[in-house]
């Protein structure tokens, strides 16, 4: 048995492939302890981990239009999230001596791991809940929307670097990099070295109608869901979209054959005002459940999301709205599993090209291909193979083995 100490970031994007990759190390007969806030607490404990509560400032969604005080309030903050971040890291220091780990998986936006890890000197893990970033990669993005003048400048100016996936620590620092994603959806592979892994998609089999896992009650029409054509409309929990984007998919869809399940996040449904019938609201459900039932995916284009969605064959019709889930978009839109709308697009051209992806031959042909061999993939049990080869090579050292 080994210990492993795990620090995830406390988003729902975040903790799901963590949660995968803990329950698949506690299944193996190894000591998994996480440090997280209270409301991700639970679904750890349920697939085996000791939890330790620490207080975190929860995060939440960034406005599709935010205001002058909210881009305000945001830079006040950045004292407060590196106060917290010091804080953090001394309460992991002096709780070390109770976990005394072989090896620390951290999230990169959880610096309080690597830090801790660093003073105790134990090696650890970086955790890319999205594909991995590189200064290629950065300045590809960037002369993709602004051009080649643009990335010769931020590459001039070092301005990349700034980015948390490009911090020392989190790169020069690791021993290894566990990143949830598959060759399709990386880009800028051949810049990264040996120490990464890209070893997603890192999920779990669905628990369930009751998504306790993930916390959710039952209180969805499952049925017609598995026997009506349906849709899952999710557009992630932080850079989300507001009432007005989904009532305006609520009206768009309004009558058609298309059993609509909206997953809101931020927005209480209550702001959407009376729903047609073939439309359903909750600010959350357990996605992969839902996923399982429905025919299509109108999605952000997350990472998470992604995965999920080849693995399980949804066609998908893409509304990003973050740098990385318009490069995530962009690809899946080049592999032919489905089609990018801009989010400003009227309703009704959401319609029309969920009918197009769902009858598209060429996209089913696709979707079933990538979804067989993504089938075959075991991303928690490779992940888990990574630690445990890490662990046995330092057991002789700090934090050893037990």
């Amino acid at each position: 048995m080994t210990r492993y100490l795990l620090a995830p970031f406390p988003l729902h994007g975040h903790v799901t492939p963590m949660v995968a990759l803990a329950a698949e190390l506690a299944s193996r007969g190894h000591q998994v302890d996480v440090v997280i806030s209270a409301p991700f607490a639970e679904v750890f404990r349920e697939v085996g981990c000791t939890v330790t509560e620490i207080a975190i400032r929860p995060r939440g969604g960034v406005p599709e239009q935010p205001t002058f005080g909210h881009r305000l309030r945001r830079i006040r903050r950045i004292a407060d999230v590196f106060r917290e971040q010091r804080r953090l890291t001394r309460e992991l220091v002096e709780g070390w001596p109770v976990w005394e780990p072989a090896v620390v998986v951290a999230d990169i936006m959880a610096i309080w791991g690597i830090r801790a890890a660093e003073a105790a000197g134990v090696p650890f893990v970086s955790f890319h809940v999205t594909y991995a970033v590189s200064e290629e990669v950065l300045l590809d993005e960037v002369r993709q929307q602004l051009g080649p003048r643009a990335a010769a400048l931020v590459r001039r100016l070092g301005i990349a670097r700034i980015q948390p996936g490009l911090r020392r620590r989190v790169t020069a620092g690791a021993a290894k990099a566990l990143v949830n994603t598959v060759p399709e959806l990386q880009p800028a592979r051949e810049s990264f070295d040996e120490r990464f892994h890209f070893v997603g998609p890192l999920r779990r089999e669905p628990v369930g109608t009751d998504g306790s896992a993930a916390g959710y009650s039952d209180d969805l029409p499952w049925d017609r869901i598995a026997d009506e054509p349906s849709v899952y409309v999710s557009t992630g929990t932080m850079f989300t979209r507001g009432p007005e984007f989904f009532r305006k998919i609520a009206d768009a869809f309004a009558g058609t054959r298309w059993l609509v399940v909206l997953a809101t996040s931020h927005t209480d449904p209550a702001e959407l005002g009376t729903l047609p019938p073939n439309v359903i609201a909750r600010q959350y459900v357990p996605q992969s459940a839902v996923l399982e039932r429905c025919d299509a995916f109108l999605s952000h284009g997350g990472m998470n999301s992604a995965l999920e969605g080849l693995a399980l064959g949804r066609p998908m019709v893409l509304v990003p709205r973050a740098a990385d889930q318009r490069e995530i978009a962009r690809r899946l839109a080049e592999a032919g599993v489905g089609v990018v709308v801009p989010a400003e697009s009227e309703g009704q051209r959401f319609v029309t090209a969920l009918d197009e992806v769902v009858a598209d031959p060429d996209i089913r042909r696709t979707l079933d291909g990538l979804s067989s061999r993504m089938g075959r993939l075991n991303g928690p049990g490779a992940a888990a193979e990574v630690l445990e080869k890490l662990a046995a090579e330092g057991q002789h050292g700090p934090g050893r083995s037990r």
